[in-house]
């Protein structure tokens, strides 16, 4: 299995995982997402997607990667709405990323600025 595949196999499974423990009454506000790429080919993206995209590293992936990240990232979001935001869960909700992406901690910090700027502590 390469590591693109293995990567957005775990993406999913994350923000599965994230999705199920979140409530769904407390989902994060929609932020335009449009599916797509903001490498060339890939479709619209929007200024969020943009900003987290190129804040977690993700800005060079293919777009079924990106779109994962995406989606992993609005899961973040849900995680921390239903959780709450504190740093604690902060950190919990990095390490709960570590198997999917490399740089957790800068994913997280990049999912909360661009798509849940209400729990930037």
């Amino acid at each position: 299995m390469s590591i693109a595949v293995r990567t957005i196999t775990s993406l999913l499974a994350l923000g599965a995982a994230a999705a199920i423990t979140a409530a769904p009454a407390t989902a994060a506000p929609s932020t335009g997402s449009a599916g797509g790429s903001s490498s060339s080919g890939c479709g619209p993206r929007s200024n969020a997607d943009y900003h987290f995209l190129a804040e977690s590293y993700f800005d060079e992936e293919p777009c079924d990667v990106q779109d994962a990240a995406i989606q992993l990232a609005h899961s973040n979001c849900r995680w921390l709405d239903a959780a709450g935001n504190s740093l604690r869960n902060q950190i919990i909700l990095a390490e709960m990323n570590r198997d999917a992406v490399d740089y957790p901690y800068t994913f997280t910090d990049a999912a909360i600025s661009a798509y849940c700027p209400h729990h930037t502590l």
